[in-house]
């Protein structure tokens, strides 16, 4: 029998006021048999326990100072025994976007129709959620407000008149092209190029069926333009990626609008745009955003996904109940208090087994995993130690790290 336990009573055949109970107990593999004796001393009169007492009959020769202490010096030789964390494939090197500035740019050409950026004007992005079949999707942008206007014609005096007369000739929008910049510096053609009045009160743009628009001397014309770019690989898995332009793309993004108006001639104007920051979850960041629920952060490690720009994590950390939690992404949690490390040491014991897989860290999603594993001294089966594993596309962790086990309630 790997363990048991029984109890049972005595009575003190001369006193009936003394009260025995005798518990003998034995655990997994360990062939020592704990047996204490519990003494309730009754008092009849009043209906209730005087006094109790207990006693070790066997087993637990050793006092608890000296067996904490010999934990102790157990836990610092399986220290040293532990493995360097292993780290392989790249990090995500993060653009300095503070030395990069977006350049305002002149309306240049031969065509009287002039071009300016609004002072609201933004670059906004987009991307299709998933590739298309042949592995390519759509890079989405919006110039959200350019101004059209017609310079004035000056012609000279006349006939010796005292003073230049402007002479105003039709002028329309007969054609608008969007290019985009690649990294050697050459122009490609945008898609699906569409224009539409700036809409007011939040409504939605009404997007013109053609690209004709009558400029007006003297007038000015708000505009919001859209178009496409296909590009090959894979869009962001999350919302925060895909409202970006795509890394395949130089930074700062540039867009050319190129018109032609009835007369044939063409002016153009170059628009930027800049994407914000990656927001990379750190140590620090998580710490911050926690710091309601955490006494003290054990570990914190990651591995990022070069290829989307984002980063898988785990952490471990003592919660305000001074309970052990590991957080692993999305919203997974596991809490052990010492109760549940008693449970699990039993369980390694009784499989004889130095790990145990802890299925509900267990992560998967786009390439990305992560899992962990609660590691035991295969001498004692002490729960020391957790090993973290976490995987992309591009990187691969490996860590195994100490829990605090003087520390967990």
């Amino acid at each position: 029998m790997n363990w048991f336990i029984e109890t049972k009573w005595e009575y003190d055949t001369i006193s009936n006021k003394d009260l025995f109970i005798i518990c003998n107990l034995k655990t997994g593999s360990n062939d020592q048999v704990l047996s204490k004796k519990l003494h309730i001393l009754l008092d009849h009169s009043r209906m209730r326990i005087r006094k109790g007492e207990i006693t070790h009959l066997l087993g637990e020769t050793i006092d608890s100072t000296a067996r904490i202490d010999q934990q102790r010096q157990r836990l610092q030789e399986l220290a040293s025994k532990l493995p360097s964390p292993k780290q392989t494939g790249p990090h995500i090197v993060l653009i300095d976007t503070q030395n990069l500035k977006v350049a305002k740019h002149e309306c240049e050409g031969e065509s009287l129709i002039r071009m300016a950026c609004g002072n609201t004007n933004t670059v906004t992005a987009g991307q299709d959620m998933r590739p298309s079949e042949n592995n390519t999707f759509r890079q989405y942008f919006a110039i959200t407000h350019i101004i059209f206007s017609k310079k004035p014609t000056v012609l000279p005096e006349i006939l010796q008149q005292k003073r230049s007369v402007p002479v105003e000739k039709p002028i329309s929008v007969a054609n608008l092209t969007v290019f985009y910049q690649i990294h050697d510096g050459s122009w490609r053609e945008c898609q699906d190029v569409a224009i539409a009045p700036i809409a007011i009160r939040n409504e939605e743009p009404k997007w013109l069926t053609d690209s004709i628009i009558n400029i007006e001397p003297d007038k000015l014309f708000s505009f919001m333009i859209r178009g496409n770019i296909r590009l090959k690989g894979e869009p962001g898995t999350d919302n925060q990626t895909r409202a970006r332009i795509h890394k395949s793309l130089p930074q700062p993004f540039k867009l050319k609008i190129v018109i032609t108006d009835n007369f044939t001639k063409q002016c153009s104007l170059v628009v930027e745009q800049l994407n914000k920051p990656i927001d990379l979850i750190t140590r620090e960041s998580f710490l911050k955003s926690n710091q309601s629920y955490i006494n003290e952060l054990v570990a914190f490690i990651y591995a990022d996904d070069c290829e989307h720009d984002e980063r898988v994590f785990m952490a471990m950390y003592l919660n305000k109940e001074n309970e052990l939690v590991l957080k692993s992404p999305g919203s997974y949690f596991y809490n052990f208090e010492r109760k549940a490390l008693r449970t699990m040491e039993f369980n390694a014991r009784q499989n004889q087994t130095p790990e145990i897989n802890l299925d509900r860290m267990h992560y998967q999603y786009a390439g990305q995993e992560t899992k962990a594993f609660a590691i035991f001294d295969p001498e004692t089966y002490m729960f020391y130690a957790i090993r973290f594993e976490l995987s992309t596309s591009t990187s691969k962790t490996e860590e195994t790290v100490l829990i605090p086990i003087e520390k967990i309630k």
